[in-house]
């Protein structure tokens, strides 16, 4: 039986009445709660202003780390090469430049290889070097200087650029600095961050003095706190560290108070120590390895706050906490704001309570809002039933939108509504479907309709599944980059991935990934389609047709034309999601993708461009003609297996068939060791067709110097 419900009109009603009696309620409790009222008042302004301060704090510090992110992606995506000291110079120097709370930003290069037993990482002898920008003083109007460390003729050495004030990146040159610095791969900056344990993780230190002030006396020394973080180049590979100081000095002016607030706003550590100043006059010092204020002078308020049982509370589960204590019998209140993203810090404030300005102007508006509630009570029930109304009516809009989302439909419908608030619905609404077609881009819509289906969250895991996997690579692409300019080459690859997504998509496949040029595509997941096989095969010679008109239209111009290779296999292999527990990928592993992979390098070695394996051969031969290409182990293998070339449709073709019989007559005498015969039918076509070259040049070098007894006609690839 289904539980009642009340409507809206009854629902409003009640409301109208419940209202009513609460009025008299606080009529009657009011003298007994005002105080009560004060206190919560007070405690949530000093929540709110604890608050505020630890966004600031934290959106101070902030900027670090996303210096650490700017320079993370500039790396990761080869606008900053890593191996190129000025390169690193001139991002490290904007970084800077824009962000005038920064002191220093550091960049320390070795070559990874690997991690020891105890995560320690394993590092190449050569090409150790550091490069750090940094302002001279606090001032940002202050030179920008730059420091490089390297190792020169089997030594360190130190070559400074030291610009004016306002100078450009290259207004000064480099001079060499006397001395021998130490191996900054050596430094804990370096070493820490770049422990396998810390792999992707940005390492927060706290208060410490800047380390391009070492050679400075302590009093002149700043004081910072660093970020440090270990990067992967575009290939994945480890780059390097990146060290990031903000300064510690405006983090006094984020935890004062501002004008016209009572409360004692500060930060501390969880041990009680001051981090901030109290008075332009505190003075830092070091306290058990730490750099803390030392105060000129204290408040007994403050002070006990210091060492209030209430600070150590604070934790990750509980991030804010209050209370009140007495001082000297006057009572003070006092709470503490956990900062996760620091080294322990708090937010303290403390306020006596007899200091709380406005508890008479509050006591007043409280009686003002209960008569003003009880006026409007006849207005809200004059006005009740249009208000219903609307509400119904706009309600209404937002369940039509629900359903078409729970449908998939996430196509924009502009919001409108009679109230703001259901307008904002709705406004979010529309946000969310724009983040869902944006994800759509990124993840197979077909996998999201699943999971949803299903009502799971996507976990660590997969299951065994025959699937047909396809790779794509351009031909010399390095060549092609070197020759367009960033925007056109990002142009010409949006119109390349455009016209190659549509012909997998239209075979049922799904794109699994991009890898710089390359694409990697499945069939039969993560929805099972008939046939997986013959679809991957036509949506090679779709892709290949499609890129053909793509280079042939008047939008491509004069750019050169990519020529694409294919490598494309069947096999059992794990569908599934895969990665960390919170970042997932869906994609399929197992050997079957290796050989996937291997065959559309095969490409390069025989001069082909759609290289299949025997497995695809034997699902596909009905549909499609092939050239039985060779017996190869390709690279990380040790069994041969059948390679074959698409040459196209069984009926279409053409000319080629006859050039792929002959080659396939000359293949079995190579394979049979009758390497003349197989000279003599491959001597004619070399010249036009490139495997025929390459294995008549084979059989030559068997003809001169005859395989071993018991040669199977494997050829093992060593090259991907």
């Amino acid at each position: 039986m289904p539980r009642a419900r009340p409507t809206l009109g009854q629902a409003f009603v009640v409301a109208i009445l419940g209202l009513a009696a609460l009025l008299a309620l606080l009529a009657a409790l009011f003298a007994h709660a005002s105080r009560e009222g004060i206190v919560r008042s007070a405690d949530a302004v000093r929540k709110e202003r604890a608050e505020r301060i630890g966004r600031d704090v934290e959106r101070y510090l902030d900027q670090a780390a996303q210096a650490v992110r700017h320079i993370e992606n500039q790396i990761r995506f080869g606008a900053c090469r890593a191996e190129d000291a000025l390169s690193v110079e001139q991002h490290l120097f904007g970084e800077v430049l824009n962000s005038p709370d920064l002191a220093e930003v550091a960049f320390t290069h070795a070559v990874g290889r690997g991690h020891a037993e105890d995560g320690a990482p394993l590092l190449a002898p050569e090409n150790r070097w550091q490069v750090a920008v940094y302002r001279e003083t606090e001032n940002p109007s202050s030179p920008i200087h730059s420091r490089f460390t390297f190792r020169d003729r089997g030594r360190f050495v130190t070559d400074l650029r030291q610009r004016a004030a306002g100078g450009a990146l290259l207004a000064a040159p480099l001079q060499r600095a006397p001395g021998e610095p130490a191996d900054p791969t050596e430094h804990l900056t370096f070493a820490t961050p770049a422990e396998e344990r810390f792999a992707g993780q940005l390492l927060w230190s706290d208060l410490s003095h800047a380390e391009m002030d070492e050679a400075r006396p302590e009093e002149q020394r700043r004081v910072v706190v660093t970020v440090l973080k270990a990067l992967a180049d575009a290939s994945g590979r480890f780059a390097g560290v990146v060290r990031v100081a903000i300064l510690e000095t405006n983090l006094d002016a984020l935890a004062a108070p501002r004008a016209g607030e009572p409360e004692r706003t500060f930060l501390c550590d969880d041990r009680g120590r001051l981090i901030t100043r109290l008075t332009p006059g505190d003075r830092l010092h070091e306290t058990d390895g730490d750099l803390r204020i030392a105060p000129e002078r204290v408040t007994p308020e403050l002070a006990a706050a210091l060492t209030h049982p209430l600070l150590r509370e604070v934790g990750p589960s509980k991030l804010y906490v209050q209370g009140r204590f007495e001082q000297h019998g006057r009572p003070v209140l006092l709470s503490f704001q956990g900062l996760p993203e620091t080294q322990g810090w708090r937010v303290g404030v403390v306020v006596p309570e007899d200091e709380i300005q406005g508890i008479r102007e509050l006591q007043e508006r409280q009686r003002e809002m209960l008569l003003l509630a009880a006026g409007l009570i006849g207005v809200i029930l004059l006005g009740g039933s249009l208000v219903l109304r609307s509400v119904r009516r706009d309600l209404a809009g937002v369940v039509t939108q629900t359903a078409r989302m729970r449908e998939f439909d996430f196509a924009p419908a502009p919001p409108r509504a009679e109230f703001r608030d259901v307008e904002a619905v709705l406004d979010g609404m529309e946000q969310a479907k724009t983040a869902l077609r944006a994800m759509g881009k990124y993840v197979p819509v077909a996998l999201v309709r699943q999971l949803f289906q299903t009502k799971r969250e996507p976990s660590l895991g997969g299951e065994l599944r025959m699937v047909t996997i396809l790779f794509t690579d351009i031909e010399d692409f390095t060549s092609y980059a070197e020759r367009l300019s960033p925007d056109a080459l990002a142009e010409a690859l949006g119109r390349y991935f455009e016209a190659m997504t549509a012909a997998v998509h239209a075979t049922g496949g799904t794109i699994d990934k991009y890898i710089g040029d390359a694409v990697m595509a499945v069939w039969n997941a993560p929805s099972p389609v008939e046939d997986h096989a013959l679809r991957a095969c036509r949506a090679a010679l779709d892709c290949a047709a499609a890129c053909d008109a793509l280079y042939a239209a008047a939008a491509w111009g004069d750019r050169p034309r990519f020529v694409t290779r294919f490598g494309i296999h069947t096999a059992e292999v794990m569908v599934g999601h895969f990665g960390a527990p919170d970042r997932l990928s869906y994609t399929v592993i197992g050997d079957g993708v290796n050989l996937a992979a291997r065959l559309e390098g095969l490409n390069k070695q025989y001069g082909t461009n759609l290289l299949v394996s025997d497995a695809m051969h034997e699902a596909t031969k009905d549909a499609f003609a092939f050239r039985r290409l060779d017996r190869v182990a390709v690279k990380g293998r040790t069994q041969g297996c059948e390679v074959y070339e698409l040459l196209g449709d069984a009926r279409s073709a053409g000319a080629r068939i006859a050039l792929a019989h002959a080659y396939e007559r000359a293949l079995a005498h190579y394979l049979a060791s009758r390497f003349e015969e197989a000279i003599a039918i491959l001597e004619p076509q070399a010249a036009a067709d490139p495997p025929s070259a390459v294995l008549l040049r084979r059989c030559r070098e068997y003809r001169a110097a005859p395989p071993p007894d018991g040669w199977d006609g494997v050829y093992v690839s060593r090259t991907k």
